[in-house]
Parts: C-alpha cells; sequence; structure tokens
C-alpha cells in the first residue's frame, strides 16, 4: 500500500497541471487584492481573497479525474498486473486526492498571507466578525468548512464518474453543488417542507455541514429540524456510502 501511494504521490509530482493549480491557488488572493482595491480588507482575506470558489473547482476536478483517467488512459492495467488489488488502488487514490486539497488550501493561504502584508498590512485578524469569533477565529473555522464541502462533494463527485463512467457529468453536478449554496439551500429547505423525512437529504447535510461551530443547534432545529450531532453522524454516513457505491463500481469495472 505505501509502495503504490508513492508511486501515486511520483506520478503527481510529474504532472505539470497539478503544480499548475497549486501555482493558480497561490496567485488567486494576490491578483484579486491587486486589481480589486474595493476587496483590501480583512473580510476578503478571511475567504482567501475570494479563492475559495477556485480551490472547489480544482479540488473537484483533479478528484473526477484522478479516478476516470486511469481507465480512459489504461493506467489501471499496470498498476493491476503488479498485483495491486483494487482497493489498494482506490484507496490510494482518496489518500492522494486528500493531499491534494490540503494542497491547494495551503497554497491559498500563503498566497493570502502575502496579499495582506503587500496591500492591506494593517489588516487585523483580532478584528470582531461576529458576537463571539475574531476574523482570525471566523477563519481556522471557514476553513474546516470548507476541508468538510470538499471531501462530501469529492465523494459524490468521484460515486458519480464511477456510475455515469464519465468526469464531465460529475464536474459539473460538483460545480453546482459547490457554487449554488443559495440554490441549493432553497431546494433543501423545501423538500424538508416537503416531507420532514427528506431532512436527511444530502443537500441538507452538506449545508448543515457548513453551518457547524458557528451557529447553535436551536437555530439548526429550526432551520433543518436537526441538531448538529445529527448533521455530523449523517455527514460520515452519506461519505462511507459514497466511497463505498464509487468503489464497488471501481472494482467492476472491466480494463
Amino acid at each position: 500500500m505505501l509502495t503504490l501511494l508513492k508511486q501515486e504521490l511520483f506520478k503527481a509530482h510529474k504532472q505539470n497541471r497539478l503544480w499548475i493549480w497549486l501555482l493558480l491557488a497561490f496567485i488567486f488572493p494576490i491578483a484579486v487584492l491587486a486589481v480589486f482595491k474595493g476587496t483590501r480588507n480583512v473580510e476578503r482575506l478571511v475567504g482567501f481573497g475570494g479563492g475559495i470558489p477556485y480551490i472547489y473547482l480544482a479540488a473537484i476536478i483533479y478528484s473526477a479525474l484522478s479516478i476516470s483517467q486511469e481507465f480512459t488512459f489504461g493506467t489501471i492495467r499496470p498498476l493491476l498486473s503488479r498485483r495491486f488489488n483494487r482497493l489498494s488502488i482506490f484507496i490510494s487514490k482518496i489518500v492522494l486526492n486528500f493531499i491534494v486539497y490540503i494542497g491547494l488550501v495551503v497554497s491559498a493561504f500563503i498566497g493570502t498571507i502575502i496579499a495582506k502584508l503587500i496591500f492591506v498590512p494593517k489588516a487585523d485578524f483580532g478584528k470582531q466578525m461576529t458576537d463571539t469569533l475574531t476574523a482570525g477565529q471566523l477563519w481556522g473555522i471557514d476553513t474546516i468548512h470548507l476541508f468538510l464541502e470538499i471531501i462530501f462533494i469529492s465523494a459524490l463527485v468521484i460515486m458519480i464518474t464511477n456510475i455515469v463512467k464519465s468526469s464531465g457529468a460529475a464536474i459539473g453536478l460538483g460545480v453546482v453543488l459547490s457554487i449554488g449554496t443559495p440554490i441549493i439551500s432553497s431546494i433543501s429547505l423545501s423538500l424538508i417542507q416537503l416531507a420532514p423525512i427528506l431532512k436527511w437529504n444530502p443537500l441538507t447535510i452538506l449545508i448543515g455541514s457548513s453551518m457547524l461551530g458557528i451557529t447553535p443547534d436551536t437555530t439548526l432545529n429550526a432551520i433543518f429540524h436537526l441538531n448538529s450531532m445529527s448533521i455530523i453522524i449523517a455527514y460520515i454516513v452519506y461519505i462511507v456510502l459514497f466511497y463505498g457505491i464509487a468503489y464497488y463500481i471501481f472494482r467492476k469495472r472491466s480494463v
């Protein structure tokens, strides 16, 4: 397993597109604050200089291609011929994806800090943003939410990629889920009003996970009829389900 993961890391290291995506994540916040003077404030910095949609997009595309291209280009055959089993191959892909997600966020973080030093040196991360959270604390919580949403959406994208055997449709769905938050919220709330059992739908859990840590249980109950622990449990169940279905299809696919 370790040998396979090292091989995947080496393969990713040799891919120019990965370094381009990481570089763009670094450049994005600097470019935004350089071009748009109105964004030079701590609120924009907390959002990685407006780079969150780009991080979503890069993570989703990478996740979809990590699986589909093994079959498109036939690169899975050499792996199987070396007696790596499909479970090891699948897990190594997921671990590599997680490493890429971290790389994108770290690149954007470094770019944001540099943008702060250049354009908003007096920005104060100790500024009170909510009744209980400073800008720095809010940035930390938002970063955790970013990871949670990326992992959830990417798991869904990988499952869809394996079901339809095409990365295009899965990427399109992932993009809609990542940037269409207002629409998703409206759909989710409509489903809950339609039937209470639909509070467990994936859209509700996705939106609910983005509110953990900053929204009290009383508010979550009022909106979704769920508390934070219920959302966390449902989140884990969906992640296991998405990856479980994805692996089942991955294991059955012909090469």
